[in-house]
């Protein structure tokens, strides 16, 4: 049940991630750098929850569940789901997508749609970092209605 509930907030903070406002389009050069560094798919090949002094680590046994984020030229969309097609003992299915902006560093997301729906309409910032086909994502999620607050890691992998 722990293991579910962590790969539940692993993916919620996944989703919100990938939640972003629109592109400053006065910056030509922003444009060029984001359509050409992060447009495209990417495997989470891990995930870091910290919360307080803890940290959990998840999505480092990829034969149970598999998540994914695509990017277009201004929106993002991502799901996570278990590989037993739902009928295993933790069946898991999450995605959603909306708007983002990236600067080369900074990047917003703006989640309009998510299958967790109290995380709609919320804007996430975070900081990407791209090394060759490695996109890693950190930043704080806060959701205090929701009782939501801690910090992200996740390393993506790009598909080619």
């Amino acid at each position: 049940m722990i293991y579910l509930k962590n790969q539940l907030l692993f993916a919620i903070a996944a989703s919100c991630l990938v939640f972003s406002c629109k592109n400053n389009t006065e910056n030509k050069g922003t444009d060029a750098v984001k359509s050409k560094s992060l447009t495209g798919t990417y495997k989470l090949i891990e995930s870091k929850t910290i919360k307080g002094k803890d940290t959990v680590t998840a999505f480092t046994d990829t034969s149970k569940t598999e998540m994914f984020k695509m990017f277009n030229d201004d929106h993002f969309s991502f799901f996570n789901h278990d590989k037993e097609k739902g009928k295993g003992k933790e069946p898991l299915f999450v995605a959603g997508g909306g708007t983002y902006s990236f600067d080369g560093v900074k990047y917003q997301e703006r989640l309009q749609y998510c299958s967790m729906r109290d995380w709609e309409s919320n804007k996430f910032d975070f900081e990407l970092t791209l090394k060759g086909d490695t996109l890693i994502q950190t930043g704080e999620e806060n959701l205090p209605e929701l009782g939501v607050k801690h910090t992200i890691v996740e390393t993506y992998l790009k598909v080619k």
